[in-house]
């Protein structure tokens, strides 16, 4: 059984920590634990948060300290602390803080106070999301969590229920303690000092090195509400101010418009002048997990506030798994380097040690010229605000000196990360951590800790046993390795020294089809590759099936070479004997069509016999334009149905393509050459573990391909034709989570000569009533070969993705989270009448959709139809 679900929350956000020691308690005047309360110590740049008990802990070198007691709701302490050698204990008690309401004049129709705060803060969030060039900071983290309740279903398995009862309602805990060094953009070294978990042994926990800033676009993984579009998806309403030493800090309260899984909740506390975030009390929700994320930040230079200490709850409960967990995390800052306050900007900063940067070109001057004019201006539009926003996003961009060589790779959190861990890392003993936490461990967690070394006492012995010498190539299991589990969901053995793996599909791949042709392929495929690089990989991809019905064998073999990362080279040779579709650019799911077949004999897919050699290569020729090119030879010839009739006696049709375009095909040979070209202007990416990723772009992506047959001499017919096509697409992300999805497709063939049906241009359509087809592509109400042609087309389609459009206007539908979505498809095709259909869909993201689809032929009704979409790939994986 994999334990992942048990660890499920503790990889939804990423946050960091640190750790130091006097001990005590902080409580409200009432004697009530104040949970997840900050402490900073001023002199060391270190902070803190207090457990759920209210309780803390941390060692201290002998001295004196001024330590800053605050939690949200309360109002700050400072006290002057000594630490006398023996220690100190020192309990806090902290008053419920009174806020106080700004004197405005209410009239009707005028905005909260809090939109020109909100206007300031999101006008500058661009300096502050690059202020920092470096920092050294030590980091202590502590998380727990807990498996409540597991699906019934997995419960029959008897393997499951005994690993089940070591894991359900059991609490596990991990710690870690790391000294990080940061370098702007995105240059991250950490070195882990002390790591302990109690979690089972084959759950490898990896915090690697993350932190929170927040000021990014997206915070944990949801719009963050000091975006530049915060507007157009929050309210914001100022529920009181205060002054903490030197500054006035406004409690703005976060009010999403719509209940949207994608938005957050909750307040941000906004320093006014500086205008930054003092901390943030921020709730999440959707998809059955629910979550509260606290942060407190502090001034550790003038004007550069930080986060110091984070605290988070989570909890998780769908499809019955219940699962819970908590993350307290500290931060010790030693050495900060920040960027200079940039020209223009009227702020706090001044105070800043760092010297005003000093625009040198004509364009930079305007640019601060810019700057100055509208952050003069004692209020601000929501408008004006998005225009500071993008010229202070410029001035940072033009600033930053340390910009990638590459002009459009943005930077990304992981891209120049390494983590060391230290050799005795995992050896820590009880005084080390005693010295280094910043909580005492809770009852329940000193429990988990001696449960975890019960276990590796009792299994000790079988190490020694079984142990092996490290040469770095023998193949290890890299996750859960039990029989049953690989067996069930696959696996990955990877050899120590990882360059080398083999990775196993699980049962989904032993038996991956059905048809009428072959009957059931029953067989096995597996990857298995090597890393001969850094930038270089080769593996290789076999499988082979027996046909039960056609008493045959089919398999085909795949090696690819990755090569050049950053040009995203792909080099493969691939061949093999398959039973394959008609329609092999866009046809059906064979998953679907096969259970269609066992069932209800519906067979939609016609098949043929395909014996084939191809080698292809993808290149980038420059950043956004790619060249695939390729050479395959075919042997084809048709087949028969081997299987007449459905589980339940009805009849099967015939294996022949329903299309008037179709003749019976003979034995033949196909050489073929083909050529694409694909280019996204201002194409931004990122490099992802050595990877290059694309972002989605605001550009449309255009493609032009070409085909060409080349004639072989011989006795059986040999196609020979050009082909040439050319699409283009594009995805548009506007309003309150709308989405439109555009695409166009046109071709044409010439110079045709004994073309086959497999040659022939065919389209993503299907009649089966559940597709893993998304309902952006394709049609739903047409036979997959009615339009099949070889001579020209055109096709079009259009799809707005909204979450609020027809039933969720209804009341008690408001707070359901399925979006909704309208659809329209053209075709034309020479020698047919256009063929248009209309939907409308209701889905849950692209994991699940249910559409009403309308089909017009020349403008004329022809059918209606309902029709599920249901992507499996995105569960099963490669099959």
């Amino acid at each position: 059984m994999r334990y992942c679900l048990l660890i499920f929350v503790f990889l939804l956000l990423p946050l960091m920590a640190v750790a130091q020691t006097f001990k005590g308690r902080v409580a409200d005047a009432k004697g009530n634990a104040v949970p997840y309360a900050s402490i900073y110590l001023k002199e060391l740049k270190s902070g803190f948060a207090t457990d759920d008990n209210g309780c803390f802990q941390t060692t201290l070198k002998a001295g004196n300290y001024t330590c800053e007691v605050s939690s949200i709701g309360f109002t700050s302490q400072t006290l002057q602390l000594r630490i006398p050698e023996s220690g100190l204990t020192r309990n806090i008690v902290l008053s419920e803080r009174i806020y106080e309401l700004r004197e405005v004049s209410i009239t009707k129709g005028s905005e909260d106070p809090a939109y020109a705060v909100m206007r300031r803060v999101i006008a500058n969030a661009p300096y502050f999301r690059r202020q920092l060039k470096s920092y050294t900071a030590g980091t202590y983290l502590k998380g727990t969590g807990k498996m409540k309740e597991i699906p019934a279903i997995l419960k029959l398995s008897k393997e499951v229920r005994k690993e089940s009862k070591e894991v359900l309602g059991k609490l596990f805990v991990m710690e870690d303690q790391r000294e990080v060094q940061f370098v702007a953009p995105s240059t991250w070294k950490s070195r882990v000092k002390a790591y302990s978990s109690s979690f089972p042994e084959n759950i490898q926990i990896d915090l690697n090195l993350t932190t929170i800033n927040l000021y990014t676009p997206d915070l944990f993984g949801k719009v963050s509400p000091l975006s530049s579009g915060a507007f157009s998806y929050y309210r914001f309403q100022l529920d009181g101010c205060y002054v903490e030493g030197e500054h006035v800090v406004n409690k703005i309260k976060v009010l999403p418009r719509k209940n949207n899984p994608k938005l957050l909740s909750g307040y941000l506390y906004i320093i006014e002048d500086v205008w930054c975030v003092s901390a943030a009390d921020l709730t999440f929700q959707g998809g059955g997990l629910q979550g509260a994320i606290k942060v407190t930040c502090k001034e550790i230079q003038p004007s550069v506030f930080l986060p110091t200490s984070i605290s988070m709850e989570a909890s998780f409960d769908r499809l019955g798994v219940k699962a819970e967990a908590t993350y307290l995390s500290a931060i010790h800052y030693a050495k900060i380097e920040v960027n200079p306050p940039l020209p223009g900007l009227p702020m706090e900063q001044e105070r800043s040690v760092a010297k005003r940067t000093v625009p040198k070109s004509k364009q930079q001057q305007k640019l601060t010229e810019q700057i100055e004019k509208l952050s003069s201006k004692n209020d601000l539009t929501i408008r004006e605000a998005y225009q500071l926003s993008k010229l202070v996003s410029r001035s940072v961009a033009e600033a930053d000196t340390l910009r990638s060589k590459h002009r459009f790779e943005r930077t990304s959190p992981g891209r120049d990360s390494s983590v060391e861990r230290d050799s005795l890392a995992e050896r820590k003993d009880s005084l080390y951590w005693a010295a280094v936490r910043s909580v005492p461990l809770r009852s329940e967690e000193l429990e988990s800790y001696l449960r975890k070394e019960r276990q590796s006492l009792s299994k000790d012995s079988l190490r020694k046993i079984n142990k092996t010498p490290d040469n770095g190539g023998s193949i290890t299991v890299s996750s859960n390795g039990s029989p049953f589990s690989t067996l069930l969901l696959g696996n990955t053995f990877q050899s120590k020294n990882k360059k080398a793996w083999l990775q196993l599909y699980g049962l989904n791949s032993y038996v991956p089809e059905y048809n009428f042709v072959d009957g059931l392929w029953v067989g096995a495929k597996f990857t298995t590759g090597v890393k001969l690089s850094d930038e270089t990989s080769l593996y290789f991809t076999p499988s082979a099936y027996y046909t039960t019905a056609r008493k045959s064998v089919v398999g085909s073999g795949e090696l690819t070479l990755d090569y050049a990362p950053r040009l995203r080279g792909k080099l493969q040779l691939s061949g093999g004997v398959l039973t394959a579709d008609y329609n092999g650019e866009s046809g059906e799911s064979r998953l679907i069509n096969g259970i269609a077949s066992l069932l209800f004999a519906r067979n939609d897919v016609k098949l043929y016999d395909k014996r084939f050699l191809s080698i292809n290569n993808h290149i980038e020729l420059i950043n956004g334009l790619s060249l695939s090119s390729g050479l395959t030879w075919q042997r084809r010839s048709m087949l028969d149905n081997s299987v007449s009739r459905s589980m339940f006696g009805t009849q099967a049709p015939t294996n022949t393509p329903r299309s008037d375009a179709f003749v019976p095909m003979p034995r033949n040979e196909l050489l073929k050459l083909s050529f694409a070209l694909e280019y996204t202007p201002a194409h931004y990416y990122r490099m992802v573990r050595g990877k290059k990723v694309y972002e989605e772009s605001r550009f449309p992506t255009f493609t032009l391909g070409y085909e060409r047959a080349l004639p072989l001499s011989g006795a059986t017919p040999s196609p020979s034709y050009h082909r040439a096509e050319f699409s283009v697409r594009q995805q548009i992300e506007f309003g309150m989570f709308n989405t439109l999805v555009w695409s166009a497709n046109a071709g044409a063939y010439w110079n045709a000569r004994q073309l086959q049906f497999p040659d022939y241009k065919h389209f993503a359509a299907t009649r089966l009533p559940v597709t893993e087809r998304e309902f952006d592509n394709g049609f739903f109400l047409l036979n997959n070969y009615a339009y099949s042609t070889a001579t020209r087309w055109a096709q079009a389609g259009l799809t707005w993705h909204t979450p609020y459009l027809l039933l969720k206007q209804l009341p008690f539908l408001k707070r359901s989270q399925f979006d909704e979505a309208l659809h329209l498809r053209s075709l034309v095709v020479y020698g047919q009448h256009p063929y248009t259909e209309i939907g409308y869909s209701i889905g849950f993201s692209d994991w699940i959709r249910a559409g009403v689809f309308v089909g017009f032929e020349n403008l004329k009704y022809r059918s209606v139809g309902i029709s599920v979409s249901i992507p499996l790939s995105r569960f099963a994986g490669n099959r």
